[in-house]
């Protein structure tokens, strides 16, 4: 190998791993974000009441409170479903027995709009237009296939990809 060949290596691998950490803080920027927005929402338990037991309530003496129920410091379970108020599924968290977990996210219409999964293939984040297809993906992804680079070079897709398609699932880009 010449002097040439050496120093273009060494670009190469200097931009593979620049686009690597840009992959890197566009996640580490949602997961934050992500975090941030749900740290703003606090609402308080809802208790499940009888028309009686309210109006026992009301009609207690000033000064005397009531019990709040016991909090559980650890819940198991393979799947917690949220639910709003009129009883749709809004978000689940559900672990399988492949070994995957996954965080799903609907729309009030109920129809998924984000998955966040954890699977054998690898971690991966989805968004999904109103009619289910994907639009954007971040990380792992078996929904694009390998492709011939500019060198004549054929890549499989790798597990830290940024991928978009248009409405119709057509790629529209994709890096790494």
């Amino acid at each position: 190998m010449n002097e040439t060949e050496l120093l273009l290596n060494r670009v190469l691998k200097l931009e593979r791993h620049v686009r690597n950490m840009k992959l890197l803080a566009i996640v580490a920027v949602i997961v934050i974000a992500a975090l941030g927005l749900m740290g703003q929402v606090s609402a308080p338990p809802r208790v499940p009441m009888t028309i009686n037991q309210l109006d026992e309530l009301q009609t207690l003496p000033k000064g005397l409170q009531v019990a709040a129920p016991p909090v559980q410091e650890v819940v198991r379970s393979h799947q917690i479903i949220l639910v709003d108020d009129k009883g749709k599924d809004r978000a689940s968290l559900v672990a399988d027995n492949a070994g995957s977990a996954f965080l799903i996210l609907s729309d009030p219409s109920g129809k998924t709009r984000v998955n966040l999964s954890v699977s054998n293939e690898g971690p991966s984040l989805v968004f999904l237009d109103a009619s289910g297809q994907a639009r954007t993906i971040l990380g792992s992804t078996t929904l694009v296939g390998s492709h011939v680079n500019d060198n004549g070079i054929a890549e499989v897709a790798s597990p830290s990809s940024i991928v978009l398609f248009d409405s119709k699932g057509k790629l529209l880009f994709r890096t790494p």
